[in-house]
């Protein structure tokens, strides 16, 4: 039962964590598995009610998912993988100018985005729940024990690669890309999967660092701070629908819901991908076309990772697709005896449990939104004049390799290192980074029936 206590712990926690992730998420250079999974685990090892811990999640979420929008739109440097997708758009689209306008579209549509996929995840949730146990039936086909929710991602995972830049090359590393995930587990003699997320992520910036210091790509170097010009605006208003156009608005409307459900098995970050290629092709206009995909991927990226935790936590207790075998795998792993999904369903109320998810988000909304809305182009100039990206691509890649330490020692730095070079080329030569994070999922399913040819 929650009570009034429990209640306030909400509100502090959520205060906490968006006021601790909003910062995180302005720095360029910082990962959403990297910052976000441990400190979930380490409540939850602290012995933090799971309740609480969920909370604490899920204002780090709206905080982060909003706020990584001012690196990428200032200046084009991603703070995560999810924000990849958008760099190019946010390059067109300061060109011209608009940089602090996109990013209050962004900021706005994130903001929106969440509200609605959380209330569509919590109905729909609610009259899926009976299927829980279907979807985690397992059977045997051909020797292979098989979970029922693995078609679900397969066909997602399939999906991702047919709409990837380089489809042959997309299908043909599916396999090829399972058999290197479970070589490399073996050598490790243990089930590793937060590191592998990881050299995922920072595959595109190992491959560019790689480039600098051979020599190959020196000419790529940045030489001083970015020069960001602003376009002049005589006030900046609270009111998101002033943010927005009613196109703008309608597509958010739109595609968050529908990308909240697919998260649960497919890959946010493809889905972002899709999503703006889907829309960028509405327009003929390269600059509108930018803003309008930019607009819009700021709110799916929000949706799918609300989407692709809570239906997994709420309806199957499983992780069935990237953000919860990766952000959000700590809620979903034994500790002390008890999985925290697991513990969570059972131990509260459909309606305590969606209180809970409603009230820490609007917290979060109330402090980040406001802050982040005002003092966006304060905040731009801050950013590029006194915080040195380089340093923080540096300290993103040192937490890479002290987890992977973590996980296997020597042989974890080599092997995150093989699989941080192998995304890089793939991406680079057309492959959806979505496609290697759902096959890192598929994994283990899909090396069994390999051995069976």
């Amino acid at each position: 039962m929650i009570g009034f206590e429990t209640l306030l712990l909400v509100v502090i926690l959520s205060v906490i964590s968006a006021l601790v992730y909003m910062i995180i998420g302005i720095l360029p250079g910082t990962d959403e598995t990297a910052t976000m999974a441990p400190i979930a685990l380490a409540l939850l090892i602290a012995g933090l009610d799971p309740i609480l811990v969920l909370a604490w999640f899920m204002a780090s979420i709206v905080a982060f998912k909003t706020a990584d929008a001012i690196p990428v739109a200032l200046a084009g440097i991603p703070g995560g993988v999810m924000a990849v997708p958008q760099v190019p758009d946010a390059v067109e689209a300061k060109r011209a100018g608009k940089a602090d306008v996109i990013l209050r579209k962004g900021i706005t549509s994130s903001m929106i985005a969440g509200f609605v996929a959380l209330i569509l995840v919590l109905v729909l949730a609610f009259y899926l729940k009976p299927l829980g146990d279907f979807l985690n039936t397992k059977d045997v086909v051909y020797g292979v024990s098989v979970p029922r929710w693995f078609w679900l991602l397969m066909a997602g995972l399939l999906v991702l690669a047919l709409t990837s830049r380089n489809r042959l090359l997309a299908l043909l590393t599916i396999p090829a890309f399972a058999i290197l995930i479970q070589g490399l587990r073996l050598a490790y003699e243990k089930t590793v999967i937060i590191s592998f997320f990881l050299g995922i992520t920072v595959g595109p910036l190992v491959i560019e660092l790689l480039e600098v210091l051979s020599g190959y790509a020196r000419d790529r170097v940045r030489r001083g701070y970015l020069n960001v010009r602003l376009e002049p605006v005589s006030s900046i208003p609270l009111n998101p629908l002033r943010h927005l156009s009613r196109e703008e608005l309608g597509h958010v409307l739109l595609w968050s819901p529908i990308t909240s459900i697919l998260a649960m098995v497919m890959s946010p970050v493809g889905l972002t991908i899709l999503v703006g290629d889907l829309l960028k092709g509405l327009k003929r206009n390269p600059l509108e076309a930018s803003i309008l995909a930019y607009t819009v991927r700021d709110g799916v990226k929000n949706a799918t990772y609300i989407g692709g935790l809570l239906i997994p936590l709420l309806v199957i207790g499983a992780p069935t697709g990237p953000m919860s075998a990766g952000p959000g795998l700590p809620f979903f792993t034994e500790i002390r005896g008890v999985v925290p999904a697991k513990y969570i369903v059972a131990n509260y109320s459909y309606p305590e449990i969606a209180l809970t998810l409603l009230l820490s988000t609007a917290v979060a909304v109330l402090v980040v939104y406001p802050m982040l809305i005002r003092y966006s182009r304060k905040l731009t100039l801050l950013v590029f004049k006194t915080i040195p990206a380089e340093s923080l691509y540096g300290l993103f890649l040192a937490i890479v390799v002290l987890l992977a330490y973590y996980d296997a020692g020597l042989r974890g730095v080599l092997g995150v290192f093989i699989v941080s070079i192998v995304s890089g080329i793939l991406w680079r030569n057309g492959v959806s980074l979505g496609v290697l994070f759902m096959t890192l999922v598929a994994a283990p399913t899909l090396f069994a029936f390999i051995k069976l040819i």
